[in-house]
C-alpha cells in the first residue's frame, strides 16, 4: 500500500515507458506529415477526439471506481479479522482457566498454544492470497506457530489455513467435553472461528473472481485510439511551424494523462497481487501479533513493520 507517495521520475517513467514512446512516434509522425503538407487534406475534427475523450474519461471514472471498490473491501476484510482476532483472544483468556491454580502454567499454554495457531492462520493466509510460491515462507510460520505434529499435518493440503481453523474447533471442543469452559462459552467461540472462515472466503472471492476483462481491455483499446487521434486533431487548425512543434510535448502529455489514471484504475483492481499497490498483509499481521502476544503475556514481540519509501506491505 502507497502510505506516503513519493515522486521518483524513474518508477514512473517505467511504468509509463511504452505509452510515452507511442505517444511520442505518433505525435512527431503527425508534425513530420503537418510540416510537409501531407497534413492539410485529411485532418481530424477536433469535435471527434472531444467525444471520443469525453467517453473515455467516464469509462475510465467507472473503472477505477468498481478498481477501488474491490481495494477497499479487501482493506475492510483485513479490518475484519484484526477485530475478531482480539476479541477471540480476550475470549481464549476469560474462558479457558482452570479452577485449581496449580494448573496456572497449563492455563497458560493452552491459551499460548491456540493463540498461536490463530497468528499461523493469519500469515498462511496472506501467503495463499498472493499465491507465494516459496515453500520456506510457509515452512517458516509453521515452524514458527505450530508443533512438528501439527506443521506435518497441514503442510500437503491445498488450504493450510482453512486446516488449521478446524484444528482450532477440535482444540475447543475438548476443552469443552472437560468442562474448562460453559456451553455459553463454546457457542460465542465457535461463532467468533465460524466468522474467520467467513473473512477468508470473502477474501478468497475477491481473488479468484479477476476484474472484469472487458474493461480493462475496451479502457486500452479507447485510449490508444484517443492517443493516435488526439495530435492529428490539435494539429489541424495550427498553422504557424513553431507552434507546430510545441504540439509534441503537448500531446505526448495529455496522452500520458489519460494512461496514468487507466494505470490508476488497474493496479487498485487486484489488492492482493503482492504490488506496492497491495492489501498491507504484512503490517495487518504484524500488528495483530504484537497485539495478541501482549495479550497473553508472552515475551516475544516483534518489532512494528514500518512504511519503507513510501511503502507499507
Amino acid at each position: 500500500m502507497i502510505a506516503k507517495f513519493r515522486f521518483v521520475p524513474h518508477d514512473i517513467f517505467a511504468s509509463s515507458k511504452y505509452n510515452i514512446t507511442y505517444s511520442v512516434t505518433i505525435v512527431f509522425v503527425a508534425v513530420i506529415l503537418k510540416v510537409t503538407n501531407y497534413y492539410n487534406d485529411w485532418g481530424v475534427p477536433v469535435s471527434i477526439t472531444a467525444v471520443l475523450g469525453t467517453a473515455l474519461s467516464i469509462l475510465l471514472g467507472f473503472t477505477n471506481s468498481q478498481a477501488y471498490d474491490r481495494w477497499w473491501e479487501a482493506r475492510k476484510i483485513w479490518g475484519s479479522i484484526v477485530n475478531d482476532s482480539r476479541s477471540f483472544t480476550k475470549q481464549v483468556i476469560t474462558f479457558i482457566q482452570f479452577e485449581d491454580d496449580q494448573h496456572h502454567a497449563a492455563t497458560r499454554e493452552i491459551r499460548k498454544k491456540i493463540v498461536y495457531r490463530h497468528l499461523a492462520f493469519i500469515n498462511i493466509l496472506r501467503l495463499q492470497l498472493r499465491e507465494e510460491k516459496d515453500t520456506e515462507k510457509f515452512t517458516a510460520i509453521l515452524n514458527e506457530f505450530v508443533s512438528a505434529e501439527e506443521h506435518e499435518s497441514v503442510k500437503g493440503c491445498s488450504n493450510m489455513a482453512t486446516q488449521l481453523i478446524k484444528n482450532q474447533s477440535l482444540d475447543v471442543r475438548k476443552m469443552y467435553d472437560k468442562k474448562l469452559m460453559n456451553e455459553f462459552m463454546f457457542i460465542q467461540i465457535d461463532q467468533t472461528l465460524t466468522n474467520f472462515y467467513t473473512y477468508q472466503g470473502q477474501a478468497e472471492r475477491i481473488k479468484k473472481t479477476p476484474f472484469l476483462p472487458t474493461y480493462h481491455f475496451f479502457s486500452k483499446v479507447f485510449l490508444y485510439i484517443f492517443i493516435t487521434l488526439l495530435p492529428f486533431s490539435l494539429l489541424s487548425g495550427v498553422d504557424s511551424a513553431t507552434t507546430t512543434w510545441m504540439m509534441l510535448p503537448v500531446t505526448v502529455t495529455i496522452g500520458w494523462v489519460f494512461h496514468v489514471i487507466y494505470m490508476n484504475g488497474h493496479v487498485y483492481a487486484y489488492p492482493f497481487d503482492n504490488t506496492h499497490f497491495d492489501t498491507p498483509m504484512n503490517s495487518i499481521c504484524n500488528t495483530i501479533e504484537i497485539d495478541l502476544k501482549q495479550m497473553i503475556g508472552d515475551e516475544s514481540i516483534p518489532q512494528k513493520v514500518t512504511v519503507h519509501r513510501g511503502i507499507l506491505m
